[in-house]
């Protein structure tokens, strides 16, 4: 009985140990890539901001404004539009229109990604996640 735990123990410690060194492989490369703006709480270069869908089954027009791309969007029924972080902790501020109206408007943080759904109706539902 005893020896079996032994020999358990034993496998664990070769397994773990075999983890650990490509652990810290790896730690050192992720460190690597890392910025001090781009903090725990934080959304870094690359990662999703903002991603507004409009159903196809909608018959009106969507327009994103983008306040951080300085820019508008026109987004047609069964397509979608994305907006991914240029920099580190990134924030937008967004408004979409739908049928010229305002929709949705906000302000979207360093630790915040949304998604946007343009129902049918016209109706926005709108999803987000804070990390």
């Amino acid at each position: 009985m005893k020896r079996r735990r032994v020999l358990a123990v034993a496998g664990s410690l070769v397994a773990l140990s075999g983890c650990t060194s490509d652990a810290s492989t790896r730690r050192s490369e992720d460190d690597a890539e890392t910025t001090d703006e781009c903090g725990p709480y934080q959304l870094c270069e690359g990662s999703e901001m903002l991603r507004v869908f409009v159903s196809p089954a909608f018959s009106g027009a969507v327009v994103l404004d983008a306040g951080c791309r300085d820019e508008e969007f026109e987004i047609r029924p069964g397509e979608g539009k994305t907006l991914r972080r240029e920099a580190d902790a990134e924030t937008c501020d967004v408004t979409l229109y739908v049928d010229g109206q305002e929709a949705y408007s906000d302000t979207i943080q360093d630790y915040e990604s949304t998604v946007l759904r343009v129902e049918s109706s016209g109706e926005v539902d709108e999803e987000t996640v804070e990390v």
